[in-house]
């Protein structure tokens, strides 16, 4: 009696005959979602004594990344754009120490949009007692700038030239930092592998097109206004760019000391510094 009256509800609402187009659009929604997840691996890498500087901790992407690098153990330092007496950092740290087991999680204060904030930031952790940096992961480059609608004439204009302005700083803000971190990086031992790693929006695709004439504009011949998504793609890719071109910077450097039994220059290695670009897709 039960299977009938469910049988009854089911086929009112979807008729029998729609039963089979029902059951390809659930098998390509279960594809398209099992792709979307990338390769599985069990790995959990253990981070303990790893020292990760993560900037962007609390976007809601950070806050994810910050949760998942201390259940692993690491040793965290979270740049935060607020004061260290903001209720977000002083409410929100304590919650994720408890809640991971980890006490080794610190924030330190450092405006990205200021040059000043993160030379003080830098000058300060190069000499401390503990430069170790095992992990640099970039996670305030994520999060969209600007809003897709938005009416007024010389209001827009405005908004337009401040988002991109805050765009540039943003970017820049990731190159001025790994500069200035770079004598820690460099003298680690060989045999620490060491990551730095931006992590990019999902657009950087539909900007591909136009990307070339983007880097060919000048201040005199400025590229003409584009949309939000291909303004934020062509943050993504410029990005992108930068952080190879850190890389064959970093391959193009001796890493290896020369053999004292050898008159030859040592081999040329692959550095132990990977830079690398990442984008975990769509999110909030």
């Amino acid at each position: 009696m039960v299977l009938q009256v469910v049988y009854t509800a089911i086929t009112a609402v979807l008729p029998l005959k729609y039963w089979p187009h029902a059951a390809v659009a659930a098998a390509v929604l279960f594809v398209i979602y099992a792709y979307a997840q990338g390769p599985p691996t069990n790995r959990e890498r253990d981070l303990h004594a790893r020292v990760v500087i993560l900037t962007g901790p609390f976007t809601p992407l950070g806050i994810v990344t910050l949760t998942a690098l201390a259940k692993r153990g690491a040793h965290i330092i979270a740049l935060s754009p607020y004061p260290l007496s903001h209720p977000v950092p002083s409410l929100l740290l304590p919650l994720i120490r408890s809640t991971t087991n980890n006490e080794n999680i610190f924030a330190e204060y450092c405006d990205l949009t200021s040059a000043t904030s993160i030379r003080n930031f830098c000058t300060t952790f190069l000499t401390g007692n503990d430069t170790r940096i095992d992990a640099i992961v970039f996670a305030h480059e994520y999060p969209s700038i600007g809003r897709i609608w938005f009416f007024g004439g010389q209001a827009r204009r405005e908004k337009e030239q401040r988002e991109a302005e805050q765009r540039e700083s943003v970017s820049l803000a990731s190159f001025l930092m790994v500069t200035l971190l770079l004598p820690a990086l460099l003298v680690a031992p060989v045999e620490r592998d060491i990551r730095v790693i931006s992590v990019v929006n999902p657009f950087y695709a539909a900007a591909l097109p136009t990307f070339s004439s983007f880097l060919e504009s000048t201040p005199s011949s400025p590229a003409r206004p584009e949309s939000l998504l291909i303004s934020e793609g062509h943050r993504a890719l410029r990005t992108i760019i930068v952080t190879r071109h850190l890389q064959r910077i970093l391959d193009s450097l001796p890493n290896r000391a020369q053999d004292a039994r050898s008159d030859k220059p040592p081999a040329p290695h692959p550095s132990n510094i990977l830079a690398v670009s990442a984008s975990p897709g769509i999110s909030r």
